[in-house]
């Protein structure tokens, strides 16, 4: 056994980190091979002018929609959706894996006979989320500097980072409110399911709130809102968005250890 729940972690976690990250880097190679011929093709401004509204803020990015621009193209291709999706798909199945999964299998009560107390083993388990969500963001962040050049998208190495940096404090946040929820219930199943949602509905909450009035009152509570609205890839990055994102992602690390020290832990 390795010396630390946190190495074991990410020993556990290596091969399917490894997908993720391949699929990224695949992802935004295959998007920015196709970038020159829709930047070459006047039809697709003229295409993409007369999308009605509400395919424009479902995916948009950062409120523009200019397809034919490197960054317009980048944030309606990949970080409007894509991106994000695939780094919250990783984060929730780590976070919802990190205790509940592993009492359902019937490995926690092992790894708990050990001399490890019950926050050590959370907080390690939830160092371990942290690096991998950095990890992937890392990948990123790199194939977006080698791979955005080659294709003469004119997007700066800060603006990819500004983005990048923001997607992954997004992933973060859902993937430390999965930790939570499984820390509180012991299901990964319902860990996945509550995470799952509440992006969901945060997105469509985010995405609609310029089309119907009463929505603008809250969008100030959905992440996405401070993941875009300061249009990275244009401007840069937007601090207080980023300290906003890391501050919910904060909360729900800090509630983690109070409901997983107060459960009784169930048997598979």
């Amino acid at each position: 056994m390795l010396s630390s729940v946190f190495l074991k972690t990410l020993r556990d976690r290596r091969r399917g980190f490894i997908y993720w990250a391949l699929g990224l880097v695949a992802f935004i190679a295959m998007e920015v091979a196709v970038y020159p011929t829709v930047r070459d093709n006047p039809e697709f401004k003229k295409l993409s002018e007369n999308y009605p509204d509400a395919v424009k803020s479902f995916f948009g990015f950062g409120g523009q929609f200019d397809i034919t621009s490197g960054a317009g193209f980048l944030g309606i291709e990949a970080f409007s959706m894509i991106v994000p999706l695939i780094l919250i798909f990783c984060t929730v199945a780590a976070g919802a894996s990190a205790i509940a999964g592993e009492e359902e299998r019937g490995t926690l009560d092992l790894l708990l006979s050990l001399p490890v107390s019950r926050s050590r083993c959370l907080l390690e388990k939830l160092a371990a989320l942290v690096v991998e969500t950095l990890a992937l963001g890392l990948v990123l962040w790199t194939a977006l500097v080698i791979a955005v050049p080659l294709a003469k998208m004119h997007v700066g190495v800060g603006e990819l980072l500004a983005a990048s940096l923001l997607a992954t404090a997004l992933a973060l946040v859902l993937g430390m409110i999965a930790l939570a929820v499984g820390a509180a219930s012991g299901r990964r199943g319902l860990a996945i399911g509550v995470s799952a949602s509440l992006a969901v509905a945060t997105y469509v909450v985010n995405s609609l709130a310029s089309l119907v009035g009463w929505l603008e009152h809250l969008q100030w509570a959905s992440p996405f809102f401070y993941y875009a609205r300061s249009d990275p890839l244009r401007n840069g990055l937007d601090v207080s968005d980023l300290l906003v994102l890391l501050g919910i992602a904060l909360v729900a690390a800090c509630l983690a250890p109070i409901a997983f020290a107060r459960r009784d832990l169930s048997t598979p």
